[in-house]
């Protein structure tokens, strides 16, 4: 696969990154007992805990529900065209405060909007993170040398 060629990344749900999500709100609800005394401040931290991780651990960042990102197409001449799981098909530029880590890819797209007005507060955004075992290695690669090219922070 020469560099300049389309990338064409298919993505599964990350159970990785929901384990690290899991983790990040069981380690400190555990330790909430030894910070709050007992009574109504413990009772509202525990259940801000509870909803924080009702509300993430199907968020489509992560890669679950119809507006979850399954599929990324980045073409040779430089637009992305987005694939949800619900089976919508979107042209999306790739924003400048995405980042890229040994582990962990960011990605956060501005979506084109053809044929709509654009919205007042700016354009849609669609976010994936995609940990090294969401994907194919060699898809993975090429995507993560092409964004250390274009300056993608990391």
């Amino acid at each position: 696969m020469r560099f300049a060629d389309t990338v064409e990344l298919a993505l599964k749900p990350s159970l990785g990154l929901l384990r690290w999500v899991m983790l990040l709100h069981v380690v400190p609800l555990v330790l909430l007992p030894l910070a709050v005394p007992p009574g109504l401040p413990m009772l509202l931290l525990a259940a801000g805990f509870g909803l924080s991780w009702w509300w993430l651990r199907r968020h489509p960042a992560l890669g679950f529900g119809p507006r979850a990102i399954g599929r990324i197409t980045w073409h040779a001449e430089g637009g992305f065209t987005l694939h949800t799981a619900g089976g919508e098909r979107i042209e999306a530029t790739l924003r400048p405060d995405s980042s890229r880590w040994p582990g962990l890819l960011v990605l956060r797209f501005d979506l084109l909007q053809e044929g709509r007005p654009p919205r007042p507060s700016g354009p849609r955004t669609l976010t994936r993170l995609i940990a090294n075992a969401d994907a194919e290695a060699a898809p993975l690669w090429h995507l993560r040398a092409r964004l250390a090219a274009t300056g993608t922070r990391g």
